[in-house]
């Protein structure tokens, strides 16, 4: 990180210490939630598990980054572009969490994550912003293969965020057993999630397909 970007990034920090009581907790939402009709709903229920903290929604690709997996299969379009087509497809997954929380903020870099939650507001992130802005200002870049998918990305903002959590709201039961390794080989998590979220505080999981969907504790290695 260049002397520059160090300053601006103590600069923003200082200045979240003054505004920011809450710790973040960022939820991915699984892209195969996108189309559930109580949605809004279960994610308020969820979230109000986590009082007293700064919330941040990461949307997942859903059937728009499936999409963009067919264009490569088909026009061999590469993985440096299928990637950034897919982070789009996060970003449209992200629009439509906005509609649906319309008082959520779009955050599009650490600085205005950490104004979100200094005012105690509900964000959403637009995940393709974020990463430029935040490989900008010296963070590890991410891969950009289709090794990469939101859980990742979802980690590697909480770990920029410096969150007090991830959480993951999935389609399925948490894998009780299993360790970070068996769940991406499961595929349950993408090839890069354990090397990601390894030293990430704390780790949840929602299986959103429950009648009663409550965040488990999920933190093997």
């Amino acid at each position: 990180m260049s002397p520059s970007n160090r300053a601006r990034r103590l600069s923003v920090l200082r200045q979240s210490t003054v505004t920011e009581s809450r710790p973040f907790i960022v939820y991915k939402v699984g892209g195969s939630l996108l189309d559930v009709p109580d949605l809004p709903a279960m994610i308020r229920d969820v979230l109000a598990q986590r009082p007293e903290t700064s919330p941040l929604l990461v949307a997942g690709g859903g059937r728009a980054a499936d999409l963009v997996r067919e264009w490569d299969h088909v026009h061999g379009l590469g993985e440096e572009l299928s990637h950034a087509l897919a982070l789009e497809a996060m970003d449209l997954g992200a629009s439509l969490l906005s509609s649906l929380f319309p008082e959520a903020r779009l955050v599009r870099s650490e600085e205005q994550a950490r104004r979100a939650a200094g005012d105690h507001a509900l964000s959403i992130l637009c995940a393709g912003c974020f990463i430029k802005a935040a490989e900008a200002d010296g963070q590890q870049a991410l891969e950009q293969s289709w090794k990469i998918t939101s859980d990742s990305i979802a980690a590697w903002t909480a770990n920029v965020l410096g969150a007090a959590e991830l959480v993951l709201v999935k389609s399925v039961p948490v894998p009780r057993d299993s360790t970070l390794a068996g769940a991406a080989e499961a595929g349950l998590v993408d090839e890069c999630f354990p090397a990601i979220a390894r030293d990430l505080p704390a780790l949840g999981w929602v299986n959103a397909r429950a009648k009663q969907p409550v965040i488990e504790s999920w933190k093997c290695q």
